[in-house]
């Protein structure tokens, strides 16, 4: 649910697993065409992984936010945009779920935390499998080992500050939610 971005929260269910799943599916089927050099392993990939992915993400979203279908797509939209960034809702009747949504995100976020460990391990092991294929793969292997390796220096160095950040916006736009409820 840290990951998502507001827009996502505009469609149901249905639509929130195609977005998420396709996007996710997209990028690994890329990899494993890539790395395979089989445009057939990529869209495997891309469908099994997709609908997977987006099914099981759809679903943690609601979970974590559960009041979230009780309001139309693009005030879901409004409250998820307002909670990351920070800002007050215009409406007092978003100001609950804005609270809502910053507890489902604070859960959500910490979920993940004791699996951080296995991102160093994958990252060993990624740098070791980049200079692998670079030296005896093909020209697939080392470009998907790179983007690899890439994505998990992004998620292990630059992801963290972003999820911290998102939390201080999400819980401040709480207390500013909160202080309307109080002046209601």
């Amino acid at each position: 649910m840290v990951t998502v971005p507001a827009f996502v929260w505009r469609g149901g269910v249905v639509l929130r697993a195609l977005i998420i799943g396709g996007a996710v599916g997209f990028c690994v089927g890329v990899l494993a065409w890539l790395d395979s050099g089989f445009v057939l392993a990529g869209v495997i990939v891309l469908v099994a992984v997709g609908l997977f992915y987006g099914v099981w993400m759809s679903r943690r979203m609601t979970r974590y936010w559960p009041g979230s279908t009780a309001l139309p797509g693009d005030e879901r939209v409004s409250v998820a945009r307002a909670a990351r960034r920070g800002e007050p809702v215009n409406d007092a009747r978003m100001a609950q779920p804005v609270i809502d949504y910053r507890t489902g995100l604070h859960a959500a976020a910490e979920t993940g935390r004791p699996w951080r460990w296995v991102f160093v391990f994958v990252l060993v092991v990624a740098v070791a499998t980049t200079v692998w294929d670079a030296a005896f793969g093909s020209w697939g292997n080392a470009v998907a080992s790179a983007i690899y390796l890439t994505a998990l220096v992004v998620e292990l160095f630059w992801w963290p500050r972003r999820q911290r950040q998102l939390l201080r916006n999400a819980d401040r736009a709480a207390d500013l939610a909160g202080r309307i409820l109080a002046g209601n």
